[in-house]
C-alpha cells in the first residue's frame, strides 16, 4: 500500500476512521487524498478568481479540470491493484501458503520429533507398538498434508502470474490515460496561448509617479532640515513562550520508520498535531509519531 498512498501519516488518519466508522455502523469507502485533487481544488478556486472573461484564465479552468481527471485514473488505478492484486496476494500468502503448506510442515515436523521419540522409547520397553504406528501414521499423515499444499501452490502458479501481469496492466493502463489527459491539456493551453498572442497591445504608460514634496519649495539641500528625533519609545520585548512538550506515560514500541519510539517519563518536544490520535514529535534529534493517549501533554502547542 506504500506506492498507492505513500503519506504514512494520511494512512494512519484513513485507517482510524474506517475504524470508527465500523465501529458506529456506518461504514464506508474513504479515498486517499490524491495530490492531483488538491492540486486541482487550488487551481479551480484560483480559476473562480481570476474570471473567465480571459484566455489565462480559460487556461487555468483547463489546467484544473485535468488535474481532476487525473485523480479520477489514479483512483481507478488504487481500486483495480488492491481488488484484483493486492487483495488476491494476501489471501494467496495466507491460505495458499501460510495455512496449506508452512502449517503442514510446522505440524510435519513436530509429528516427526514425537516419532523419533517413541522409536527411541519403544526399543526401551516404554512405548507399545500401537502407540509407535499411531505415531508414524500422524507423522505420515503431515508429510502428505505438506506435500498437497506444495503440488496445489505449484499448480496454482499460472493464476498467480496471472495476477502480476494484471497488475502492469492496470499501471500501463493508467500512464496511457495520463498521457491521454495531459496532451489534451497541453493542446488546449497551447490554443488559448495562440489566441492570447493575436491580441493587440496597447500602449501601456507608466503611471505619474506623485510626490508628497513641493519640489518647487526647495533651493537647495540645506533647505530641507531633518525632524528633530522625539523621545525614543522603548518596545517591550515579547515573552519567552514555553517550549510545547509532553511526557510520556508507557512505552511506545515505533512499528515502521516514520513512528517515534518512547520510553516511560520520556520528554517529548511536540512540534505539531496530525489529529485527535496522533502527534510529531522529537527526542534527541529523532523525529516521528507516536499515540496522544501515551503521552501527557505538559506545554500545550
Amino acid at each position: 500500500m506504500d506506492f498507492l498512498q505513500p503519506n504514512p501519516v494520511t494512512r494512519a488518519k484513513l485507517a482510524t476512521q474506517a475504524t470508527y466508522a465500523r465501529a458506529r455502523g456506518t461504514a464506508s469507502e474513504i479515498g486517499y487524498p490524491q495530490t492531483e485533487r488538491q492540486v486541482g481544488e487550488v487551481l479551480t478556486r484560483a480559476a473562480n478568481e481570476i474570471g473567465n472573461s480571459s484566455y489565462y484564465g480559460h487556461a487555468v479552468v483547463e489546467l484544473g479540470e485535468g488535474f481532476m481527471k487525473l485523480a479520477d485514473v489514479k483512483d481507478s488505478l488504487d481500486c483495480d491493484i488492491k481488488q484484483n492484486f493486492i487483495d488476491p496476494m494476501e489471501q494467496t500468502l495466507k491460505t495458499d501458503y501460510k495455512e496449506s503448506i508452512q502449517g503442514h510442515r510446522k505440524k510435519m515436523n513436530s509429528r516427526r520429533l514425537d516419532y523419533d521419540f517413541k522409536i527411541s522409547q519403544h526399543e526401551k520397553g516404554k512405548v507399545t507398538e500401537v502407540e509407535l504406528y499411531n505415531a508414524e501414521d500422524k507423522f505420515n499423515e503431515s508429510m502428505q498434508n505438506a506435500n498437497l499444499g506444495m503440488t496445489r501452490f505449484v499448480q496454482a502458479q499460472e493464476e498467480h502470474i496471472h495476477q502480476l501481469q494484471a497488475l502492469v496492466g492496470f499501471i500501463k493502463n493508467y500512464h496511457e490515460n495520463a498521457l491521454r489527459i495531459l496532451d489534451e491539456v497541453q493542446s488546449n493551453i497551447q490554443q488559448h496561448a495562440a489566441s492570447a498572442q493575436t491580441m493587440p497591445k496597447g500602449d501601456v504608460r507608466p503611471a505619474t509617479r506623485i510626490s508628497s514634496v513641493n519640489r518647487t519649495s526647495i533651493s537647495s539641500p540645506s533647505d530641507v532640515r531633518p525632524m528633530k528625533p522625539t523621545g525614543a519609545v522603548a518596545v517591550p520585548a515579547p515573552s519567552a513562550q514555553p517550549v510545547p512538550k509532553a511526557k510520556a506515560l508507557f512505552d511506545f514500541e515505533a512499528e515502521n520508520p516514520t513512528e517515534l519510539d518512547l520510553k516511560e517519563n520520556d520528554i517529548i518536544i511536540l512540534i505539531k498535531q496530525i489529529d485527535e490520535n496522533w502527534f510529531e514529535g522529537e527526542i534527541n534529534g529523532r523525529q516521528g509519531f507516536f499515540p496522544t493517549n501515551y503521552v501527557e501533554v505538559i506545554n500545550p502547542l
